[in-house]
């Protein structure tokens, strides 16, 4: 595959680098929700239940509205452009008019606490698992929408797939609509084919499409590309890497970066996972491959190692392996990359509410708002409109059924609206392709979606606030001794000890008996 100038500039951000967020997609109508009714329409006259699904769903007879949603994305210069033409179109389907506000990512994590706080004017807000949504959930910050949402967006709970309405649930009840974008994850790694080539790694690297290789299994591969060219770090790593998480895929139980995890597909005890075997066994195997050369030498201090992708100077580059991957990440990197998984799809809370919008509590027009996340999630126009722009003036319609292109003269760097956040607008089923974008990408997510198996915790929301104090106290443990350890750099026969002992002496142990105990006391209800 030959990467276009097209392609190049339609190209997502990197999802190889891991990251806070998801993305992708998917739709299952064979895995439906059945969100029930309220008992209160369930117990209403069928006449009265008619009249009012009927005023709900007539403009004439609703009066207007304003709302405003609050997204993380970089603030777009022609943002009120695009509300017009929203605003135009959701008259007569809704007769609301809708101010869409970016806020840029350096200020998310501080500002949306405060919006929400304030009971300032905000009706819809994004949220997340990795943003805080079962801590605004507790303090009442989120609407619970279980009993709106049947009737004021049926066609969302009609084509969501249950799998993500269980796994955004608090105490049972639903405060998000998640979106519709992969649903199950995979790690793995992307590596450039002229690379391959170029080293004869092509058939060795082939195999590893259909089997599954361990860390040690990726020996041959390193070593070959270490001894041909040495101007290229065979192993791509930086200071916040854990190669240990990503090949032994624990069930995080909340945020990642806090202790505490639960094997996969296995059980529901919460274990240390640096003192596992097999922590430390592929710990060993980072040491061992550092000393060899395969990771470069100044890991532990490397922030960001997207120059180095771009310009060949890694070659297995670590990430998300999701459908296509490989074609969205080499695209913006200018080349052409493969990839393959050293993990099976799994799906856990995590996953589930990757990317979510919810109706806030202090919102005057919580019905309304929902009446307007049904649009999102199931009227193409509008959901293309917000993740493209105003057709003619931002993107235009190609020869090719739903493919588009840039307006003549326009690319992501110079469009006046671009946010590149299409895994925060809603179902992504409904989102145009683009040039040189594969058209088959909805129906391999799709069986992607479908391969993934559940947690067994699915749905459950690990309450930080009881070990808030011990968590931030063990993090700085962590980012004190982590990096050398997790790179390579030292031996972790000498100094993983050392990293458990004061982690220990930090709080970890009471950080795991209240996930366990959190668990057990959520178990009890199921």
């Amino acid at each position: 595959m030959r990467i276009s100038k097209k392609a190049i500039s339609w190209a997502l951000i990197s999802v190889f680098a891991f990251s806070m967020v998801l993305t992708g997609c998917g739709s299952n109508n064979n895995n439906k929700t059945s969100t029930p009714e309220s008992k209160e329409t369930a117990s209403q006259p069928a006449s009265e239940k008619a009249s009012e699904t009927a005023t709900a769903s007539a403009p004439a007879e609703l009066p207007p509205v304003e709302l405003n949603w609050f997204l993380p994305a970089a603030p777009q210069k022609d943002t009120k452009l695009v509300e017009q033409a929203l605003n135009d179109y959701l008259k007569d389907k809704i007769n609301a008019t809708v101010h869409i506000n970016f806020v840029d990512w350096g200020s998310w994590g501080d500002k949306f606490p405060v919006l929400l706080a304030a009971g300032s004017n905000v009706d819809i807000m994004f949220t997340a698992g990795w943003s805080q949504f079962a801590q605004s959930v507790a303090k009442g910050y989120f609407a619970d929408i279980t009993e709106l949402l049947p009737k004021y967006a049926p066609k969302t709970v009609e084509n969501l797939p249950k799998v993500l309405f269980e796994g955004a649930r608090v105490a049972g009840k639903i405060y998000a609509i998640p979106t519709s974008k992969e649903i199950a994850h995979t790690n793995g790694f992307g590596y450039s084919t002229e690379l391959a080539k170029k080293y004869g790694l092509e058939e060795q690297l082939k195999k590893f499409q259909t089997e599954i290789p361990t860390l040690d299994d990726l020996e041959p591969i390193l070593a070959a590309v270490k001894a041909q060219d040495p101007n290229v770090s065979p192993l791509g790593g930086v200071a916040s890497m854990d190669f240990a998480m990503t090949f032994l895929d624990f069930d995080p139980v909340g945020d990642q970066n806090i202790p505490g995890k639960l094997y996969k597909n296995k059980d529901t005890i919460v274990v240390n996972e640096y003192e596992t075997p097999e922590y430390k066994a592929i710990l060993n195997t980072m040491h061992k491959y550092y000393k060899a050369g395969y990771i470069r030498k100044d890991a532990t201090i490397v922030k960001d190692a997207t120059p180095d992708r771009k310009g060949k100077k890694v070659f297995l580059v670590g990430g998300t392996t999701k459908p296509l991957a490989n074609e969205e990440v080499g695209a913006s990197y200018g080349y052409e990359l493969e990839q393959f998984s050293i993990t099976t799809p799994f799906i856990t809370s995590n996953d589930t509410q990757g990317s979510m919008n919810a109706v806030v509590a202090s919102s005057k027009n919580p019905e309304r708002a929902l009446m307007f996340l049904e649009l999102v999630n199931s009227d193409p126009v509008v959901n293309n409109i917000l993740n493209y722009g105003v057709e003619g003036t931002h993107f235009v319609k190609t020869d090719v059924e739903n493919v588009i292109d840039f307006a003549p003269g326009l690319t992501g760097q110079n469009s006046g609206y671009f946010p590149n956040a299409f895994w925060e607008f809603g179902n992504q089923f409904l989102n145009h392709f683009t040039v040189g974008q594969n058209t088959k990408k909805w129906d391999l997510f799709k069986e992607y979606n479908e391969s993934g198996v559940p947690s067994k915790i699915l749905g459950f929301n690990f309450d930080a606030e009881p070990v808030k104090t011990e968590i931030a106290a063990v993090a700085n443990v962590k980012n004190e001794l982590w990096p050398s350890i997790a790179t390579g750099t030292v031996d972790p026969v000498e100094f993983l000890p050392k990293l458990i002992e004061r982690m220990k002496q930090a709080g970890l142990d009471k950080i795991i008996a209240e996930k366990q105990k959190q668990i057990d006391a959520w178990l009890a209800t199921k």
